[in-house]
């Protein structure tokens, strides 16, 4: 082929980068890509990635210990309507002295010198008493408000008085009372809406902790994906550059024979050897890449110990797919407002917020009770003699009436109620902020998908001409018409443009992942059900989340399929 002087300006001008170009090769040696100590292989579908990173994943482990937290409080606050005992025991040994009125009540008589039957007292007579006291009942309140305490008590009393048989009956003397006493707020207090307060607020938080939950678990998904994709990528990068070492070095081998054959200059040769270089040169970039972004997406499911044990290299079995879902906006929109975890946790937030200003405005109300009770007195020589007399109705007691108290000062319940009032305002507010992001979230996912739809089309048919370009150029070059410099510059585009497109269709493939997360529809997508009704426990409370692995046949990559077309 003649050697046009254009040609030789441009190679003169290009002579130093080629030279580089040759002593990276002389470093590099003779193999396309000399490989270091071949790591372990590790084949997995994106479907145990997922299920790997749900696994082991501290964060959705933390996440699932705030819902055993909020239980918790659930049973805590059900404590307030438990059944509760209560007993108590007093021992009571008193020496009172008494003045002239006790001593005359208790019998003394009265002492002076108009009476001189009686002693005169020259200092205070004591009154002694040994006395036993035991209480023993239940108490419990309903979530109405009302009050019940049934309980019985019993007094072994032994004193100066009752000593002296006669005029006492006992010594000592067996008292017991055995009643029930009901109490119902009418106004502070009032109703299941107040009492129930703090458990349907610790029901909401355990909800909103389940959200947190199942929003974290979307997000885990979400990231195993799109490192997942990036994995793929890389690796059908790699082997489009070592295709391209492929191309250089069959394009080398053909100037090398024109050259012995006096058909191609002798720098010709110098032109295809340094493409080679440079191509393995982007091929060592592109195990770089791929080394980088396996060990990312082994960060999300891999320990320490695991890691230093055994080196391994991650192989996706799983391809990246062409097709895009439909992306109806009105659609699209609808379910995201209704299956987003941001808005039901805001929605839980404003039903918190609810309950608690419900819950101040009965409390700033005046405290108004009515209270009853009735029971039964006996008195007798023993314990059981002495039930057993009440029982008969020897000393029958009731009360009814009502309780009334109000601070004069009613301004800082008011302020509370007012406080309350304002932060469900807020809480709505919220909630329209966070529906905003995700009408907007979707509409950026939307427009994103719709355009790395155009730009997958767009590269390719750029790769689809470059191929052809590349096969024109080889013919051109092996009738002498075309140079070995020209036909690496439409390899080098034909490359390109393979990666690119595998570029833009993992771009695409991780806007569907981030469509699904913005929809909420993320876990259902790829059959992942986590039970958010079941209740964890403190010694399983780590999520095992259920992953239906719905086809575990490897998918074939788009690119093989147009390859072998």
């Amino acid at each position: 082929m003649p050697w046009s002087g254009n040609n030789q300006f441009f190679f003169y001008r290009t002579n130093r980068v080629l030279s580089a170009l040759l002593l990276l090769g002389f470093v590099l040696g003779g193999s396309p890509l000399q490989a270091f100590d071949e790591p372990l292989s590790e084949p997995l579908t994106l479907r145990a990635v997922i299920a790997l990173a749900l696994r082991n994943n501290g964060e959705i482990k933390s996440a699932d210990l705030a819902k055993v937290i909020e239980q918790e409080r659930i049973k805590s606050a059900m404590l307030a309507f438990d059944l509760h005992l209560e007993a108590e025991y007093l021992y009571q040994s008193i020496k009172s002295p008494q003045n002239a009125q006790d001593y005359v009540a208790t019998g003394g008589g009265t002492a002076s010198p108009f009476n001189p039957a009686q002693p005169i007292l020259t200092e205070p007579n004591i009154f002694k008493q040994r006395n036993h006291i035991a209480k023993l009942g239940l108490s419990q309140r309903l979530k109405t408000g009302t009050i019940l305490e049934l309980g019985t008590t019993m007094r072994v009393l032994d004193n100066t008085l009752n000593r002296r048989l006669p005029p006492a009956i006992f010594n000592p003397e067996w008292e017991t009372f055995t009643g029930l006493t009901v109490t119902q707020p009418l106004m502070r207090g009032w109703g299941r809406a107040a009492n129930t307060a703090e458990i349907r607020i610790a029901k909401a938080n355990t909800r909103t902790a389940d959200l947190e939950w199942q929003s974290l678990t979307s997000q885990v998904v979400a990231e195993a994906m799109k490192r997942y994709y990036d994995v793929v990528f890389s690796l059908e990068n790699l082997k489009v550059q070592r295709e391209a070492i492929e191309l250089a070095q069959k394009l080398a081998d053909d100037t090398r024979a024109r050259s012995e054959e006096g058909q191609a200059a002798a720098n010709d040769v110098r032109v295809a050897e340094a493409g080679v270089y440079q191509r393995k040169e982007n091929a060592i970039a592109a195990e770089m890449q791929y080394i980088e972004r396996q060990n990312a997406l082994q960060l999300l499911f891999k320990s320490v110990d695991q890691v230093i044990a055994q080196s391994t290299r991650i192989v996706p079995v799983d391809g990246l797919k062409a097709s895009v879902p439909a992306t109806n906006r009105e659609e699209l929109l609808n379910t995201a407002l209704n299956r987003r975890y941001e808005i039901k946790q805001a929605n839980e937030l404003i039903a918190i917020k609810s309950i608690e200003l419900d819950y101040a405005k009965s409390q700033a109300r005046p405290r108004l009770d009515l209270v009853a009770s009735a029971g039964l007195h006996g008195l007798e020589s023993d314990g059981g003699s002495s039930y057993r007399e009440a029982s008969r109705g020897q000393g029958p007691e009731w009360t009814a009436g009502i309780q009334f108290s109000m601070p004069l000062n009613r301004d800082h319940l008011h302020a509370k109620r007012r406080g309350s009032k304002d932060e469900r305002t807020r809480a709505l507010i919220h909630r329209s902020d966070v529906q905003l992001r995700v009408v907007l979230e979707v509409d950026t996912v939307i427009s994103r998908l719709r355009s790395d739809e155009q730009r997958l089309a767009a590269t390719r048919n750029s790769r689809e001409a470059a191929a052809q370009t590349v096969e024109g150029g080889m013919k051109r070059f092996k009738e002498g018409v075309m140079s070995s410099f020209e036909v690496l510059q439409l390899q080098e585009e034909f490359s390109q443009s393979r990666s690119r497109e595998y570029a833009v269709l993992a771009d695409l493939n991780k806007d569907i992942v981030d469509l699904y997360l913005a929809t909420g529809t993320l876990l259902e997508q790829q059959s992942v059900m986590v039970d958010s009704k079941a209740e964890t426990t403190r010694q399983q409370y780590a999520p095992v989340p259920v992953v239906k692995l719905v086809d575990e046949e490897p998918k074939r990559s788009f690119f093989s399929k147009a390859k072998r077309n």
